[in-house]
C-alpha cells in the first residue's frame, strides 16, 4: 500500500509523488491531515486558510475523476501518519510513504524526521519527491545552474487512474462538508480575492499568458495595476503547490519563443521569469535557514524591529 501524502503539493499535474505512487497500478491511499498547528498562529489569516481548504476540495474532484478521493484526517500529523501505519500492518499491508521534500518551519522539519525515523524504525520504505527545485545540500555557486537544469526537464505526467482499495480505518477522517461546518469561520471571509485550487492556478497560467503578461516588466511596481491584474497573481498557488512552477516556466518560456519578433513582449515574459527565479532562489534559503521566518539573518538589523508602537517622532 502507497501512502501519498499530500502538503503544500496540492496538485496532480507535474508533481512527482502522485506519478512515483500511482505506477504499475500500485494501491494507493491520498491523504491530506488537518493539523491544528496550521490554523492556531495568533496571527494567522482566514483567507489564507481558506485557500487551502479551497484547494483541498479542489484536489478531492481532480482526484475523483482518477477514480480515487482524497482522504482527509484531523489532528497533529506525526500521531496521524504513525496510526495510519501501524493499522495498515495490522490489516496486513506493507505500508511506503510517499511525500514532497519542501520548506518547512521548524516544525516541519522535527515532524518530517520524526516520521522519517519512524519508517526506519519498522523497516518501511519511504519515498521523498520534489515538489520544486531544492538542492540537497546548500550549494550556492551550483544552484544557477542547477535551478535551470530542473526547470528545463520533462514534467512527470499525471496518472490516467489511482488505484485505492476499500479499507475500513479505525481514524476519525472529515467529509468537506463536515470540513466546512466545523471551520465555517475561515469560510466566512469579505472578499475572496485569490481562490484556492488547481484549477484556478491553470486558469490564473493561461489568462497571463494570453493578455496580462504584457508590460510587467514596469507594471509590477505599480501597487494598483498589479491589483487590477497587471502581475500574474499566481503567488498563493506557488506556496500550496497547486501548480509548479516548472509548469510555469515552461508555459512563459514557450511563449517567449513564439513572441521573438515583439521584443517588449518578450522582456515581459523574461522579467516575470528572473522573478520566479528570485522565488525559487530564497524558498531554498528558506530551507536550509528556516529560523529566517522570524529572525533577521543579519543580526545588525535587529534594532530596527520592534513590536512596541512607535512614539510620535519615529512615526
Amino acid at each position: 500500500m502507497h501512502l501519498l501524502w499530500f502538503r503544500r503539493d496540492l496538485r496532480l499535474t507535474d508533481n512527482e509523488i502522485v506519478t512515483s505512487s500511482s505506477g504499475h497500478d500500485a494501491r494507493v491511499l491520498p491523504f491530506f491531515i488537518i493539523d491544528p498547528w496550521f490554523y492556531t498562529w495568533a496571527d494567522v489569516g482566514a483567507a489564507r486558510v481558506r485557500f487551502l481548504f479551497e484547494s483541498l476540495e479542489n484536489l478531492d474532484s481532480n482526484l475523483q475523476k482518477l477514480g480515487t478521493r482524497l482522504y482527509l484526517f484531523e489532528g497533529n500529523s506525526t500521531d496521524i501518519v504513525q496510526a495510519l501505519t501501524r493499522q495498515l500492518i495490522i490489516a496486513g499491508y506493507k505500508p511506503k510513504l510517499f511525500f514532497s521534500r519542501d520548506v518547512q518551519v521548524e516544525y516541519g522539519v522535527s515532524r518530517d524526521k520524526t516520521i522519517v525515523d519512524f519508517y526506519k524504525q519498522l523497516n518501511l520504505d519511504y519515498h521523498i519527491g520534489l515538489n520544486n527545485f531544492l538542492q540537497s545540500a546548500e550549494q550556492r555557486d551550483e544552484w544557477f545552474n542547477e535551478y535551470y537544469t530542473y526547470q528545463r526537464q520533462s514534467q512527470y505526467k499525471t496518472p490516467a487512474t489511482i488505484n485505492t482499495p476499500q479499507i475500513t480505518l479505525n481514524l476519525a477522517q472529515l467529509t468537506f462538508e463536515e470540513l466546512k461546518q466545523k471551520y465555517h469561520r475561515f469560510w466566512a471571509v469579505e472578499k475572496v480575492y485569490f481562490p484556492g485550487g488547481e484549477t484556478q492556478a491553470q486558469a490564473k497560467l493561461d489568462s497571463f499568458i494570453r493578455k496580462r503578461y504584457s508590460g510587467y516588466h514596469w507594471k509590477l511596481s505599480r501597487p494598483m495595476l498589479s491589483q487590477l491584474g497587471a502581475t500574474s497573481h499566481l503567488s498563493p498557488h506557488l506556496t500550496f503547490g497547486t501548480i509548479s512552477t516548472r509548469t510555469i516556466y515552461q508555459s512563459t518560456k514557450a511563449l517567449a519563443e513564439e513572441l521573438k519578433a515583439q521584443p517588449k513582449a518578450e522582456f515581459s515574459l523574461k522579467t516575470f521569469r528572473d522573478r520566479l527565479r528570485w522565488h525559487d532562489s530564497f524558498t531554498g534559503r528558506l530551507y536550509f535557514h528556516p529560523e529566517i521566518a522570524y529572525t533577521n539573518r543579519y543580526p545588525e538589523f535587529d534594532q530596527l524591529y520592534t513590536l512596541s508602537a512607535l512614539s510620535g517622532a519615529k512615526q
